[in-house]
């Protein structure tokens, strides 16, 4: 996982790791360690994260999946 485009994801968007916490159904101190890269997200959990920052499909596999992605599949949210 690229946490530190998690991080700066989250910051960017203006929420604390204890709104996206809230937000995903997890308390602060998970949080904290998932986004660290010390625990893993669930798919349940990914799915929320990438909802509430809004990311694009792009963004959702270099954070959390490291997939080799075709040429055109930047655009658009999950």
């Amino acid at each position: 996982m690229e946490h530190r485009l998690l991080k700066s994801k989250r910051v960017l968007n203006g929420f604390t790791q204890e709104q996206i916490a809230t937000q995903i159904g997890i308390n602060t101190k998970s949080y904290n360690l998932k986004e660290n890269g010390k625990n893993r997200f669930s798919l349940e959990e990914v799915v929320k994260v990438s909802e509430t920052l809004e990311l694009t499909l792009e963004e959702v596999n270099d954070i959390f999946l490291h997939i080799k992605l075709p040429k055109g599949n930047k655009e658009g949210g999950v």
